[in-house]
């Protein structure tokens, strides 16, 4: 299994208007995987996984910074081979 990210092109180094810090991972199962990332909208981000059935699965996407998270789950019966975060700029 993978796990990964796709950065964004601002880094909490670089603070603007708009950019993304840390990644959190509060859930990360064999089926399942989700957090947030720290930042400030407009940008957002998404977790995803995606499973032995070869389906992706998103979870919703938030802006930057929303504690509320976002988790990819797999359907019953399948397993994550590939899970993994997008950073949306705005």
């Amino acid at each position: 299994m993978t796990v990964t990210g796709v950065a964004g092109p601002a880094s909490a180094s670089s603070v603007g208007a708009e950019w993304f810090g840390d990644v959190h991972v509060t859930l990360n199962t064999a089926t399942s995987y989700g957090g947030w990332v720290d930042g400030n909208g407009p940008d957002s981000y998404r977790f995803f996984v995606i499973c032995s059935n070869g389906g992706t699965y998103n979870g919703v996407t938030r802006w930057a910074g929303d504690r509320r998270g976002s988790f990819g789950y797999c359907p019953s019966g399948t397993t994550a081979t590939y899970k993994g975060w997008t950073e949306i700029p705005a």
